[in-house]
């Protein structure tokens, strides 16, 4: 019998998961209570996709225990607790937050149900899948959109965007880090030209939050939604928002239409019934309190020192890498520290690398999405992806599967995480 077996008995032992022997991923991270422990993911496959991450052991922990109340005192705590961490995480002391539980697209969803109506104008930024993406939903939404495109692996045209707000918006929609390219947008630039035009700004930043920086309150930015299965390195199922009160201000409830998807309903059910059940549907508290854990990581590590972190080892990958023959797609001043999105080296297919370490090194990487299909490898490195320990089994492979020797890889990626 495993142990897994065993910790399922009636009055057994808390589920623990069976760990597997192949494993080479360990991390020392600040954990719970400023204390240094060993974080261990004790697996055979390593998933390096752009996101979801692999998930901390004391996150999964959380999805383990039994079910629990989705109201209740307890639950009203750790649903405070919720908030301020996502304040924390958001780098705001002003703005409103909120879990919405669903997937990230839910947060563009959110907002745009909020705040945005039929017939208004949107200048959305696209140079990438997501920016495409952003179109695609706002013209859901029936709005005018004024879609500026740039060629993938490009930053914005920012004189054919700031030409667009001079006719006039109401939002500037961008995609702070474009996960199918691996670039990070000129966000703060863009901030600035938006509000001298009288637009707000909309962020995506589900690659980019907890990880690169977006202080949303020094940029004065308007609105952020973000995912939990990436840089906060939680499991898969909220879409946290982070909105400035001068942008409820600018719109009346009775002018926003639906219930969920309405921020005036979630702020309805935290002000009525905030002592017992403050959101206004039913959350999984397995869910819940593993997104609360892997906030809670998040700021035990401490803001820089996580961004810190993911600018060193992203230039490590791309240091190693490089010396393997991949390439990023995007210009050095823009390329993203939590998105890998390189060529192979000439005379090796993407489909070839990644099967390749799949099959033989059981880790998962991504291909190109749209115009890269077959032509760029995406590897994730954020939140448990973004460690030595990583490079130590990904560089080796990789030059494995090109057929080179792994040294002078693995050499110029310990330079530059000593």
């Amino acid at each position: 019998m495993t142990k897994l077996e065993r910790s399922n008995i009636p009055g057994g032992r808390r589920i623990i998961p069976r760990r597997h022997s192949a494993c080479n991923f360990v991390s020392r991270h600040v954990q719970d209570g400023g204390s240094q422990s060993a974080f261990e993911s004790l697996v055979d496959e390593l998933l390096l996709v752009p996101g979801p991450v692999p998930l901390a052991p004391a996150v999964l922990e959380e999805l383990s225990r039994p079910a629990l109340p989705h109201y209740g005192r307890a639950w009203v705590d750790a649903y405070h607790e919720i908030e301020s961490l996502l304040r924390y995480t958001f780098d705001t002391a002003k703005g409103d937050v909120f879990p919405i539980v669903g997937p990230g697209h839910l947060g563009l969803e959110t907002l745009a149900s909020t705040f945005l109506r039929a017939g208004e104008r949107a200048v959305v930024v696209n140079n990438g899948f997501f920016g495409e993406r952003h179109v695609e939903v706002l013209k859901a939404h029936h709005l005018k959109v004024a879609d500026i495109r740039s060629p993938w692996g490009e930053g914005p045209d920012v004189r054919k965007v700031r030409a667009a707000l001079k006719r006039g918006a109401r939002v500037l929609a961008v995609v702070h880090n474009e996960t199918s390219t691996g670039l990070t947008n000129p966000l703060e630039e863009l901030v600035e030209m938006a509000h001298e035009h009288d637009a707000f700004i909309m962020v995506d930043a589900v690659s980019s939050l907890g990880c690169i920086p977006l202080p949303f309150d020094e940029w004065k930015v308007d609105a952020v939604f973000t995912a939990s299965q990436k840089g906060i390195g939680g499991p898969a199922g909220f879409a946290p928002l982070c909105v400035a009160p001068a942008l409820f201000e600018s719109v009346k409830p009775k002018q926003v239409q639906g219930w969920y998807t309405n921020l005036f309903t979630w702020r309805h059910y935290r002000e009525t019934w905030g002592k017992w059940h403050p959101q206004p549907t039913t959350i999984s508290s397995n869910l819940f309190y593993a997104f609360r854990r892997a906030l809670q990581l998040v700021k035990a590590e401490g803001l820089e020192a996580r961004i810190r972190r993911h600018r060193a080892y992203a230039a490590a990958f791309r240091a190693g890498a490089g010396m393997l023959g991949f390439r990023p797609i995007s210009p050095p001043e823009m390329v993203s520290n939590t998105v890998g999105c390189v060529t192979p080296p000439a005379g090796m297919a993407t489909d070839e690398v990644q099967d390749r370490l799949r099959t033989e090194h059981s880790i998962y990487i991504s291909g190109g999405l749209g115009p890269l299909h077959g032509k760029v490898l995406r590897i994730g490195m954020m939140a448990t992806q973004a460690t030595r320990e990583v490079l130590e089994r990904l560089l080796p492979a990789m030059a494995a599967v090109t057929g080179q020797k792994a040294e002078r890889s693995l050499n110029a990626a310990r330079a530059l995480v000593r």
